[in-house]
């Protein structure tokens, strides 16, 4: 067994302290959240980015899937990977539009059925998280949010 020893100077090394990084305490809290939505929206065949997904599809019926994806901020084979599971339950289904890139997004009847159980466990969760973070905190969320989106370049992969 190797006994440690430094091999080199690190003096960039030196200064860093994980505990102050920015992007690891905000997926920490990601992560505690996260963790509990999944738990409650597991028991009904969702997971990820999929309750998001048909929200928005149930409140805009007849959005495309790079708008979808543009206001999820997901990445185009998350998005289609989770349409795909979507559309295979039988919740969502596409309809090619007149551009044949850019399919039309729609709830169907199970579709409809399934939000409207998910629906108050969703109400509960979010309500929950929001007395625990208070208002003050939530608007902070989405002054950072905005503060971020407004200043940083947009980022093409």
């Amino acid at each position: 067994m190797a006994s440690f020893q430094k091999p080199i100077s690190t003096p960039h090394l030196d200064r860093i302290n994980p505990r102050q990084c920015i992007n690891s305490r905000l997926r920490k809290m990601h992560r505690m959240i996260n963790q509990v939505y999944m738990a409650r929206i597991k028991p009904f065949g969702l997971r990820g980015s999929m309750l998001s997904i048909i929200f928005i599809i149930g409140k805009n019926p007849g959005v495309n899937q790079k708008t979808l994806a543009e206001r999820l901020l997901l990445d185009p084979s998350t998005m289609s990977r989770d349409l795909q599971k979507l559309v295979k339950k039988g919740w969502v289904y596409m309809e090619k539009g007149q551009d044949g890139r850019h399919s039309a997004l729609y709830m169907t009847r199970e579709g409809y059925e399934l939000l409207e159980e998910v629906s108050p466990v969703w109400e509960e969760t979010h309500r929950q998280f929001s007395e625990i973070l208070g208002s003050f905190s939530l608007m902070q969320i989405d002054q950072i949010t905005a503060a971020i989106q407004q200043s940083l370049p947009q980022i093409d992969d």
